[in-house]
């Protein structure tokens, strides 16, 4: 089921919008929902999702190094020799 809504649009955005519409044959309205179906995909894939288990480790995790955040390099790639 399809919701009515109503939008303002820039003048130039408008314009822009209904040039689009004029070349490609599809309506202003048929082009905002495919942008904004592209939007709200990009935006989902790009988001991390709450339910992944990663994110139910914080503050469970222990180490004696308290300097991790600022000094992972040094951890990751210690210098040979020292």
């Amino acid at each position: 089921m399809a919701v009515r809504t109503q939008i303002y649009l820039p003048e130039e955005l408008y314009e822009r919008l209904r040039r689009r519409a004029v070349i490609t044959g599809k309506s202003m309205a048929e082009q905002i929902r495919e942008s904004l179906e592209r939007y709200f995909t990009e935006i989902e894939a790009n988001t991390p999702k709450l339910e992944d288990p990663i994110w139910q480790l914080g503050g469970r995790i222990q180490s004696q190094d308290h300097d991790l955040s600022t000094r992972h390099d040094a951890y990751l790639y210690p210098r040979k020799g020292r």
